[in-house]
């Protein structure tokens, strides 16, 4: 199953492998900061606290492997490649002033104690708005021109939304912390939604979708399904985690706590979550065992089927010209 993702996850110019070490780079800083924390202790919250360079790092590193994924599938454009690369500059530059303040032993959001801070905090709030400009360019242009599956197809449109949606609540989340702020002179500890709606987990939850439905569709490409019957599970699947998305993130701006919905809310998140559970169940069941030889590897390869890898015939690229 690794080697199934692998295969469909992995660069395959000098772009596309750009965007994945620079993801790489990040993931590795996570990892590096996870094991300072460890070893540091301290509190894991707070507005200073290795907590922000291990999340950012590991959240921003998967995105752009994600963003990689979705490239191979898109034609190889400037008007696409472009926006891409845009989405992977910004994400390192926020992630490395994220991890520069927390080395200083200062907060990094919300902080406008000194005129660096403060610049480096409007920097910050920049590079939010250039990854979002450039996730919404790669939605349209996985509208406009798609070489994937419909299933895949669906996980990338889907994946990218939720994204967008997961930065229009991290907008909220900045007006509340500078209400905050200006309302008591110090940065808060947290940010909350109401009395206990927890808008960490609601951004998280929409940030991390792209991740989830992706490996769903690798899976449901590479398995026994016909491609309508995979492009049918992905879309159970993408009902499913938007239904959880939306009972998370309607739990949060109500201000209830998240083991605290209401009836309505509850049912609809174990509903989503147990849809997506079941396409799981199904994209793992498809899959065909494989034994651990090179003849099966290049069987795999055949029955992914991989219509970007494939070259553009001639007719096609007096098409594109």
């Amino acid at each position: 199953m690794v080697g199934t993702v692998w295969r469909a996850v992995r660069p395959q110019n000098g772009f596309q492998r750009l965007l994945w070490w620079a993801g790489t780079l990040l993931l590795a800083s996570g990892a590096v900061h996870l094991v300072v924390a460890l070893v540091d202790g301290g509190s894991w919250w707070g507005p200073v606290s290795w907590r922000k360079p291990v999340v950012f790092g590991l959240s921003m590193g998967l995105l752009l492997w994600s963003m990689v994924w979705a490239l191979r599938r898109q034609a190889q454009r400037w008007w696409v490649t472009v926006p891409a690369g845009l989405v992977g500059a910004s994400l390192v530059l926020e992630v490395a002033l994220i991890t520069m303040q927390r080395w200083r032993g200062v907060p990094s959001h919300f902080n406008a104690a000194t005129a660096f801070d403060s610049a480096v905090w409007s920097v910050i709030g920049m590079t939010i708005i250039v990854l979002t400009l450039g996730v919404l360019w790669s939605l349209v242009a996985s509208l406009v021109r798609f070489r994937g599956s419909a299933a895949t197809r669906i996980a990338v449109v889907a994946g990218f939304a939720a994204v967008l949606v997961a930065g229009a609540i991290g907008k909220d989340m900045a007006a509340i912390g500078e209400a905050a702020v200006d309302a008591t002179g110090r940065v808060p500890d947290d940010i909350l939604f109401g009395a206990a709606g927890s808008a960490k987990l609601a951004h998280a939850v929409g940030l991390h979708a792209i991740q989830v439905l992706g490996v769903l569709a690798i899976l449901l490409d590479a398995g026994r399904l016909r491609a309508r019957a995979a492009a049918w599970a992905m879309a159970v699947a993408t009902t499913g985690y938007a239904a959880a998305f939306g009972a998370v993130t309607a739990t949060a701006y109500a201000g209830w706590a998240p083991h605290d919905p209401t009836p309505a809310m509850a049912v609809l998140l174990v509903g989503g979550a147990v849809a997506v559970a079941v396409v799981g169940v199904v994209a793992l069941w498809a899959v065909p065992s494989r034994v651990a030889s090179g003849d099966a590897d290049r069987d795999l390869e055949r029955e992914l089927g991989e219509a970007a890898d494939a070259p553009v015939p001639a007719v096609a690229r007096r098409a594109e010209a």
